[in-house]
């Protein structure tokens, strides 16, 4: 969190102070929206559709505030494929416990497939 808010330059009290984050209504401060929009890129440029895709488009919608020191599990499958232009349609939902933190879908264009070793 720290890194991130050093990074982004975000000093929103709402990530790391636990009396305003009461005060706006939340059990303590709420983890960084970005830093779930990375964890959705890492998955995408690294695991699936495979490493060196690169995404186009992304929709996020948060249903809930994930806290600080609470885990989440990003869930994600293949809606649509379009090999001949070389497209993916990924829908994805950031969980909690059982509790639904965000959901939303990417699109992107799959990695070149990989040729044999140059002889």
């Amino acid at each position: 969190m720290e890194a991130f808010r050093s990074l982004s330059g975000d000093d929103n009290p709402i990530h790391f102070d636990p009396d305003y984050a009461r005060l706006r209504g939340f059990a303590g401060p709420i983890v960084y929206g970005g830093l779930l929009v990375a964890e959705i890129s890492r998955l995408l440029g690294t695991m699936m559709p495979g490493h060196g895709c690169v995404w186009q488009s992304l929709t996020l919608r948060f249903r809930k505030p994930l806290f600080v020191g609470h885990a989440a599990r990003l869930e994600a499958s293949v809606k649509h494929e379009t090999p001949h232009l070389g497209i993916i349609l990924v829908t994805f939902v950031i969980r909690s416990d059982e509790a639904r933190i965000a959901e939303g879908e990417a699109m992107a264009l799959l990695p070149p497939p990989r040729t044999g070793a140059a002889a």
